[in-house]
């Protein structure tokens, strides 16, 4: 939902949201949506009192991801008080959500949705988009020959963390697996938290719950479930303009528990980190990955014999594309021999929303310990199950 603001209104938000403004110029605008290739206008609002007029000219940034378009903003009227309306043509190639600030590194920001004819939000997020260099400067006689670039819209606060799916098999008795899980990034980008300390904008929670469904036995009830919550700290790691490769870094703490008490109460705690990194084949959209995860017990008494089984680490292989077929193994060994094997392979029912969230038909076999918590000493009979996924 987009909400309309007055100059004046959408003035007093930057006041509300942003770092001590005393001395630098704030942002409002009476739209929160662009049209590519139209006039945009907005109001500057210089410190009070000013210490000097507003220019005729103002030399802006419109962020896209991790592109930046210099844009010059041309005064629209005389200066009204500390206040001045300015326009400025919105770039034909600048796409989605899109975040504008002035080149004078003042800390307010606006964020605006640009669109334009036959074009929608959510189309396709990772269509490759014509955009100017990041060195350009954008005016109504620039002629900078554009550059192609992979543009992709801001994640949002809350987002997917491990795959979401409901699953059904047969072996040993009829049975059925499904998994939820999100994770919530704690403070805005934008926002003056993170402007004052900019190292809390990596900081997420994260909660996955897998549960085992019993329904071969009188009453179906749920033979075990697993309460995942975790803190940590997500980074991206740097990559080139244009490069195949895509990785990030994640490292925190979890907690791991079936919520019973008594014998059959099963618990950990673990300090973790993992890296996945994916590198695309070709022009396309296949890709293969890596996500490799360590971790250590930080307390571990319900169960002290658990790393005998879950070790210290797990594997993970990726390989296939965003719009089809997707397979994925996950390798987990503990002492002795015993461990865990788990092969997902899935393929889109209908177009994705995002990259990996949409619908998909799901197929999952598992062999080895511990597919529930209460279980981890213990290897059941391998099942092969079947089902639906929206995240995988």
């Amino acid at each position: 939902m987009w909400i309309r603001l007055t100059p004046l209104a959408g003035a007093l938000a930057m006041l509300a949201f942003s770092a001590p403004l005393a001395a630098e110029r704030l942002l409002s605008a009476e739209r929160t949506h662009a049209q590519a290739g139209k006039p945009f206008e907005l109001t500057v609002m210089a410190p009070v009192p000013a210490t000097a007029a507003l220019p005729e000219r103002l030399e802006a940034r419109l962020g896209l991801g991790d592109r930046k378009l210099k844009v010059l903003l041309r005064a629209a009227g005389d200066a009204a008080g500390a206040a001045r309306r300015y326009v400025f043509d919105w770039p034909e190639e600048a796409l989605g959500l899109a975040v504008l600030t002035l080149a004078d590194d003042s800390p307010s920001r606006l964020m605006v949705l640009a669109e334009r004819a036959g074009w929608a939000v959510g189309e396709d997020p990772l269509a490759r988009q014509r955009l100017l260099p990041a060195t350009a400067e954008t005016a109504p006689a620039a002629s900078a020959e554009p550059a192609v670039a992979d543009v992709v819209p801001p994640v949002p606060a809350l987002s997917f963390y491990d795959p979401m799916y409901f699953l059904f098999g047969a072996n040993g008795g009829a049975s059925a697996r499904f998994q939820l899980s999100f994770k919530y990034r704690l403070f805005d980008d934008e926002g003056a938290v993170v402007g004052m300390l900019p190292f809390l904008g990596g900081l997420h929670f994260g909660y996955t719950q897998t549960s085992l469904w019993d329904l071969a036995s009188d009453s179906a009830p749920f033979r075990d479930t697993s309460y995942r919550p975790a803190l940590f700290y997500q980074w991206d790691l740097p990559a080139e303009a244009g490069s195949r490769h895509k990785s990030w870094l994640r490292a925190g703490v979890e907690h791991e528990s079936n919520g019973r008490d008594g014998e059959k109460s099963r618990s950990i705690n673990i300090a973790f980190a993992q890296l996945d990194w994916q590198y695309r084949l070709g022009e396309g959209k296949s890709h293969i990955g890596l996500t490799p995860k360590v971790w250590g017990y930080l307390e571990k008494s319900d169960n002290p014999d658990i790393h005998r089984y879950r070790g210290f680490g797990e594997l993970g292989l990726r390989f296939g594309r965003d719009d089809g077929w997707l397979a994925k193994l996950m390798i987990r060994r503990g002492k002795g021999g015993v461990g865990t094997s788990q092969v997902d392979v899935s393929y889109p029912l209908r177009r994705s929303i995002f990259s990996s969230v949409g619908a998909f038909v799901h197929l999952q076999y598992f062999d080895g310990e511990g597919e529930t918590l209460l279980d981890y000493q213990r290897a059941g009979h391998p099942q092969l199950r079947i089902g639906v996924s929206i995240v995988r």
